[in-house]
């Protein structure tokens, strides 16, 4: 018996040892997740967005936790569709006669005001899909929760939105597991033209099996007493002090305050139109 026990506890402490080591508290990475899309959306100039995505991009290749991979193909799946469909909108046909026009075809021109546009709402999106998603790939419920109890939500706002977190990888087993289905019965799900044949029935089978899950855990909220007003302990030990609680309250501050001299124009910054060519 105590052989078994010496056991179990050698695999906790391997378990432990493996996990990914944390610098930051979960409240502080969801602080500075706010923090950078305030900045992103507050000061209207390009090198915000593109000094945060530098940012990301070190982040998820030094980070333990985040598979830069899986970073990448995410922001890039998302974000390059984007773009095309910002240049050919916005870049090759935006309205106006009064533009400073850097090479045309036809009805089609490359303006400077155009590709500004394209450009500044490109790196928005960008820096948004990419912070986004270094949270979501290097984050876990348990985090989450912890990380939202820890900045005073309630416990049953913290649960939902740690259960939101959770539905992420069920989706993708549940989208793996329905293909498979399906080429079990003979289907060619190699094939992309099949595949988006077999969408609405995906689609359906994913939005029945999350009501479920929803369904489900909303049962356990009810259960478990997180309605009520009882302090919830933290689900995973994490690195907290001092240092970190001035952290959550001056990144805000900054924040804020750089908004605010870019507004007021003391922080000038050049937009997307003089990057590009000046108009």
């Amino acid at each position: 018996m105590s052989h078994a026990s010496s056991d179990t506890h050698a695999a906790v402490d391997a378990a432990e040892a493996h996990r990914p080591k944390r610098r930051l508290h979960p409240a502080t990475e969801l602080i500075i997740l706010a923090c950078s899309l305030l900045l992103v959306f507050g000061i209207p100039s390009p090198i915000v967005p593109v000094i945060i995505l530098t940012g990301t991009v070190v982040t998820a290749t030094v980070s333990p936790a985040v598979r830069l991979r899986a970073w990448a193909m995410t922001v890039g799946l998302l974000c390059l569709p984007t773009l095309v469909v910002l240049i050919v909108v916005q870049g090759l046909f935006y309205p106006g006669t009064d533009v400073h026009v850097l090479w045309q075809v036809g009805p089609a021109r490359l303006s400077v005001e155009g590709l500004s546009i394209a450009v500044q709402i490109w790196l928005r999106v960008s820096a948004l899909i990419g912070l986004c998603a270094m949270f979501g790939l290097g984050a876990d419920s348990a985090r989450l929760f912890d990380g939202l109890r820890r900045l005073r939500l309630p416990s049953a706002v913290a649960y939902m939105c740690a259960s939101a977190i959770g539905l992420i990888p069920m989706i993708g087993a549940r989208t793996r597991h329905i293909i498979e289905a399906r080429q079990a019965r003979g289907w060619a799900t190699d094939s992309w033209r099949v595949r988006i044949r077999l969408l609405p029935g995906i689609v359906t089978g994913l939005v029945t099996a999350i009501l479920l899950t929803v369904d489900q855990r909303h049962d356990v909220l009810e259960s478990s007493g997180l309605n009520s007003n009882a302090t919830a302990t933290a689900l995973q030990d994490h690195t907290d002090g001092t240092g970190q609680s001035l952290l959550r309250i001056l990144t805000p501050l900054v924040s804020i305050g750089l908004i605010v001299a870019s507004v007021t124009g003391s922080l000038p910054l050049p937009g997307a139109a003089q990057l590009i060519g000046g108009a």
